[in-house]
């Protein structure tokens, strides 16, 4: 039984069991303990996302700072670099933007194309930071549909920091879990590169409420994996995901919410990225660059936002959404 299988069967149960993160969240630090101190080298970090079909992307290159650092730079701005992104064929030249310290703009008006491979060369000072790799082919939505049970069910609140103690708080509240559902046609056969596409699909409801209260872990609002991996349809791939929205009680009707549903398809350097951004153990994510620290990669990515008003299911293709969103504008 598959992790959505399990969560279905729960509901249906009528009561659920959940955590609450007292943690605070995670925080992407952009630099390392080891080197605050360190007055002899300073590595650069570098945050860098090409997206396939938009246009050649702004680049920030941050340094490593000590701990009594006093300058009033933002986020340690590592001015007056010398950066050059190549893209297949062509060499694309950086200029730092006028009045925003560290961010690197590109001298030259073009899109990113697909399946293309690139090269990131960044210079500061003594040091010299390089990302390699290639771009991801498009990724497009198909149908997205949006389950909403017609009552909410019961749930029990527990500190999960305090989980190996005998005495666990614990509240009890009620949540609506909302299964969604989408699919997405399989990537074109390529060859050379990292062809090992990773996707990651993800749920984003425009509340607070969702994350604050419920943690994610215990259901499934997002998931990385290798695109194989998903569940085969026809000549496409299916994901099933599960949020939570909060109640007061057992008669109160589903938040009216709108819930943007994010697909995006990477390398192995993305996935790594994905997966260890929010881990608690890690002091920063994994870095793909060589020489340096932070990010840089290329994405294909594509949004569907769903308006949720009531019970029940609702499905919905990208045209719909599009046409709709034309008419309200």
């Amino acid at each position: 039984m598959d992790m959505g299988s399990a969560l279905s069967t729960a509901w249906r149960r009528g009561r659920w069991v959940v955590g609450l993160l007292l943690a605070g969240g995670s925080v992407l630090l952009l630099g390392r303990c080891d080197f605050a101190d360190s007055a002899e080298r300073q590595p650069l970090v570098v945050e860098a996302f090409l997206q396939t079909g938009a246009s050649l992307p702004t680049i920030t290159l941050r340094q490593t700072r000590s701990l009594s650092a006093t300058d009033s730079l933002p986020a340690g701005a590592a001015r007056g670099a010398e950066l050059e992104l190549r893209v297949h064929d062509r060499r694309v030249a950086y200029r730092e933007a006028a009045h925003q310290p560290g961010r690197y703009v590109p001298q030259t008006v073009a899109s990113v194309p697909a399946q293309a491979s690139w090269r990131l060369q960044a210079r500061w000072r003594a040091e010299t930071a390089t990302a390699q790799g290639t771009t991801p082919p498009p990724i497009h939505l198909g149908e997205v549909c949006v389950d909403v049970p017609p009552a909410p069910v019961e749930a029990i609140r527990v500190d999960s920091l305090r989980r190996d103690s005998l005495d666990i708080p614990a509240e009890q509240t009620y949540i609506y879990p909302v299964d969604v559902s989408l699919r997405w046609p399989a990537p074109p056969a390529s060859s050379g590169g990292d062809t090992a596409h990773w996707v990651r699909p993800r749920l984003n409801p425009d509340t607070t409420e969702s994350d604050s209260r419920v943690v994610g872990f215990f259901l499934e609002p997002v998931d990385v994996r290798r695109e194989d991996r998903f569940r085969r349809v026809d000549e496409g791939h299916t994901w099933a995901g599960v949020y939570a929205m909060p109640v007061e009680d057992s008669t109160a009707a589903v938040p009216r919410h709108r819930l943007t549903v994010t697909l995006t398809r990477g390398d192995t350097a993305f996935a790594a990225f994905a997966r260890s951004r929010d881990d608690p153990e890690r002091r920063e994510p994994v870095s793909n660059v060589r020489g340096g620290l932070g990010i840089a990669t290329a994405v294909a990515l594509d949004r569907l936002q769903v308006d949720v008003t009531a019970a029940g299911e609702r499905c919905r293709a990208p045209e719909q959404g599009a046409e709709e969103q034309g008419a309200e504008e």
